[in-house]
Formats: C-alpha cells, sequence, structure tokens
C-alpha cells in the first residue's frame, strides 16, 4: 500500500505545480525560433587622396568578373563610402578617381568584421612597382629538362641574361627568381633539345606569378599583339561628335595596361584594331575628349575577336 500512496503523490506533483502561477511551463516563441540573425559585412572605403575625388568604386568576388560602378555620385577627399557585402570571400577592389587614375587591391579575405581601406596616392596602380615579387617557374615538360630561362618586361627589346645561371630544371622540379611587381613580362624558355616555350605581356603583380611550362607553350614565337598570334578586337567610334582619347582592353582578371591608341585619337567614324590572346575573359574601357567613360565587362574572346561600337548609352 505504501508503495501505491507513494506513486499516487509522485501522478499528482506536476499538476500542483503547474497550478501555482509561477509554475507554468514556458511556451517557446515560434517567431523567435525562427529568426536568423543577419550579420552585415561593411567595406568602408575613405578618400584620402588629398585633393582628388574618387569617381568610381567596384568590390567584386576574386573568382568573378566586374560587374557594376557602385557609386553614382563623388566622394570627395575625407568623406566615406560603405559597401555591404552579402557573404565573406575573397574581394578584389577597383578604384578610380576624377582624372582616370586607378587604385586597386586583389585577392582580399574579407570575414564578417569587414574591411576598411583608406586610399591614398601611394595606393595608386602606377606605383606598384616598387616591391620585389617572385615568379616560379614548374617544369610540365614530363621528359624533358629546361636549360635556359629568360625573363624582361614586355617593352624590352631584349631577353636579358639566363636567369636560370648555371642550374638545370628537371621534369617535376621548379626555379624561382625575383622582378619588380607592377608590370608586364615575357618569359622564355629552352629545354635540352633547343625547343622554345614562351608566355607574353604577363602581368606580374604583388602576389608574383607561377609559371606550369606545358607543351602547349612551344613555339609560342609571335607576340600576342600581332595578328598571326591573337583574336582582332576592333573598337567603332559611334558617339557622333566626341572624340575618342584612349581605348584599354585586358583580362578581366588584372589591372588595366596600356593605351591602346598611344599618341592617336579615335574621330567619330574611324575604328581601331588590335589583337588579344584568344580563349580569355576581357574588359574593355575608352574614354572621350570631355573625360566621360564607357566600359563593358567580362567578354569571353575566343580566335573570331569581338568587335564594339562604341555609343552614348554605353556611358558609365
Amino acid at each position: 500500500m505504501k508503495k501505491f500512496y507513494l506513486l499516487m503523490a509522485l501522478v499528482a506533483l506536476p499538476a500542483l505545480f503547474f497550478a501555482c502561477g509561477n509554475g507554468e511551463a514556458p511556451v517557446a516563441d515560434a517567431d523567435a525560433r525562427d529568426e536568423v540573425e543577419e550579420v552585415e559585412i561593411e567595406v568602408v572605403i575613405i578618400n584620402d587622396l588629398e585633393d582628388w575625388d574618387i569617381a568610381e568604386i567596384w568590390v567584386d568576388p576574386s573568382d568573378g568578373a566586374w560587374t557594376d560602378n557602385l557609386i553614382d555620385e563623388l566622394i570627395a577627399p575625407g568623406d566615406e563610402f560603405t559597401v555591404i557585402l552579402e557573404e565573406a570571400g575573397s574581394y578584389d577592389i577597383w578604384i578610380t578617381d576624377e582624372d582616370g587614375d586607378t587604385y586597386t587591391r586583389y585577392n582580399i579575405e574579407i570575414d564578417a568584421h569587414g574591411y576598411e581601406w583608406a586610399v591614398t596616392i601611394e595606393d595608386g596602380d602606377w606605383q606598384t612597382s616598387e616591391e620585389e615579387v617572385t615568379i616560379t617557374i614548374n617544369n610540365e615538360l614530363g621528359s624533358w629538362t629546361l636549360w635556359y630561362c629568360y625573363c624582361s618586361t614586355s617593352d624590352d627589346d631584349s631577353w636579358g641574361e639566363d636567369r636560370f645561371g648555371s642550374e638545370i630544371v628537371d621534369a617535376g622540379e621548379s626555379f624561382t627568381f625575383e622582378v619588380m611587381s607592377g608590370d608586364y613580362y615575357d618569359i622564355k624558355v629552352i629545354d635540352d633539345e633547343d625547343d622554345e616555350y614562351i608566355i607574353w605581356d604577363v602581368w606580374v603583380g604583388e602576389d608574383g606569378y607561377v609559371w606550369d611550362v606545358a607543351l602547349s607553350d612551344m613555339d609560342n614565337s609571335e607576340r600576342d599583339d600581332t595578328p598571326e598570334a591573337g583574336a582582332p578586337i576592333t573598337i567603332y567610334n559611334g558617339l557622333g561628335d566626341w572624340t575618342i582619347w584612349y581605348v584599354y582592353g585586358d583580362p578581366s582578371d588584372g589591372p588595366w595596361g596600356e593605351d591602346r591608341l598611344g599618341t592617336d585619337l579615335l574621330s567619330p567614324g574611324d575604328e581601331l584594331t588590335f589583337y588579344v590572346p584568344a580563349g580569355d575573359t576581357y574588359d574593355f574601357k575608352v574614354e572621350d575628349e570631355d573625360g566621360d567613360i564607357y566600359t563593358i565587362w567580362g567578354v569571353d574572346v575566343d580566335e573570331d575577336g569581338f568587335y564594339w561600337e562604341v555609343e552614348l548609352s554605353d556611358m558609365d
């Protein structure tokens, strides 16, 4: 009987507890349970350019093409602009000032804490050639040894001295040497059968460059800006009354290179043709006599090349 009364008491105890005002069981808030805290990742761009306004800002994932300019108005010196990212990751940032000078940073790892860049004159792309970086040559030829290596800036008429010196690089091995960053380079290697492998106009930035030398690089003796070695890019001035002063066409994963017009101008109704390596993604930009800029992004260029009639509707 004692066991029976004890059991009854235990059954009754919860009922007595919940009958009291302080013993009510908590009811979960369905809305609160479903809420997910959203974290905004902020990229803050501060204009520390002293006397120059910031005219354009791009912030895009490093593994994709540039998309759109994020600002509608100039950012004056001392002011700032905040970009909200949807997720953490590796990003590239590209800034253009009122004079068309560019400031870029690549492969920035941005986490939930965000990122802040106070842009100064020292960050200009024209000042990035003061850092010594590494070029790595990987011999991926299988059965052939590399005996010689040459590397010079793309505007140099001479290959210079053999970078290997007294070394040779067997298949599967690597060799590194240093150059100054912020410039375009041509690189040539020669194997033990005197076959040549060449790559032209390689942009070497702050991260250096790695070349996996493959058989497909053999006998690439023609520079990429010749008709025999590249795809034709034709820019037609369809702006009516405005002359084009500058033309740029460069791979989407690198900065703008040299002005393709050089000392020439592109009058209304005229066109310019230059050549780039096929099989890559390119961005194209022109600037007219009033300083207005026209850009198109992420163009896949095959051996047939690309034709762009620049019109006023293309203005940024």
